[in-house]
């Protein structure tokens, strides 16, 4: 994570506006598990997450924090994209200009949520209380992986083939993930990625030319219209205009969650050059 210049931490000026209690605390561990914490605070909720859920307990083991929901994800635990939906025992990470943070939420309200988060170099955690309506302008949220094991998760390498894609080309993992949600018979096309929505259309799939049209399961194409590089994604949720999804960075076999609106989906600065071309959707045409 340090090596990325994401530091796990949450600036004062964020949180102006919400209710806090400083609350007693032993200073954090130089290291917990796996995960360093020197200078880096996100120990406190790594180890409240392991007091309430199940084993193994936190086993997604990657300091850069911007992996964990997709980690985690990967390591059987239920992950969540809408503060609305988090519990307590939940470790949620928000993000505001190049900064990830870390807390543990503690009461999840109708109205909001209650959460705490370690802010100064003694250890010490405070709580605090948001509304719902206020997170996206303050603490940014970017989702929350629940005390929860998934049933039946298996791990996969994002670098794993399947069917008749290759894994080195970072889209095989998204067409096993869009396999666990579409109909039969699945992924059942050929040919090059930024082909993939014409071949699919020919094999019965509904494809959305438009960022309106995304929905929850799909494969998002996206065209680098400098590098001729397709890339493709697998929509985890969508709600309002934001869509949530994963991509795999090849470089460094992981998988990255990212978080655009449709609008900035047309952006050519928004992921790196990558942009909108089309989805195909865990929907078969009727016949």
């Amino acid at each position: 994570m340090r090596d990325r210049g994401f530091i796990v931490a949450l600036c004062l000026f964020l949180l102006m506006g919400l209710c806090s209690t400083a609350l007693a605390a032993t200073p954090p561990e130089e290291r917990y598990k796996n995960f360093y914490a020197d200078g880096w605070f996100g120990t406190y909720a790594l180890r409240e997450f392991d007091k309430i859920a199940p084993a193994p307990g936190v086993n997604w083991f990657v300091d850069d924090a911007q992996d964990w929901l997709s980690r985690a994800q990967r390591e059987g635990w239920v992950v969540k994209y809408k503060p609305a939906e988090a519990m307590n025992g939940s470790i949620i990470l928000g993000y505001h200009d190049g900064l990830v943070w870390v807390g543990v939420a503690r009461e999840v309200t109708d109205k909001g949520l209650i959460f705490e988060t370690v802010m100064g170099g003694d250890g010490k955690p405070a709580r605090y209380w948001i509304k719902f309506t206020d997170i996206a302008a303050t603490i940014h949220f970017q989702g929350c992986i629940l005390p929860i094991r998934a049933p039946g998760a298996k791990q996969v390498s994002p670098m794993a083939d399947y069917k008749n894609i290759r894994g080195s080309t970072g889209s095989a993992w998204p067409a096993l993930e869009f396999d666990k949600i579409a109909p039969k018979p699945g992924f059942n096309w050929q040919g090059p990625e930024i082909k993939w929505s014409e071949d699919a259309a020919e094999k019965g799939w509904i494809i959305g030319n438009k960022p309106s049209l995304i929905k929850k399961g799909g494969l998002l194409v996206l065209f680098n219209r400098t590098t001729k590089r397709t890339m493709v994604a697998f929509v985890r949720d969508v709600f309002d205009s934001t869509i949530v999804f994963d991509f795999v960075d090849v470089p460094y076999s992981r998988v990255i969650t990212a978080r655009l609106t449709t609008e900035q989906l047309m952006d050519v600065n928004a992921l790196g050059g990558f942009v909108f071309d089309s989805v195909i959707l865990p929907e078969r045409k009727k016949r």
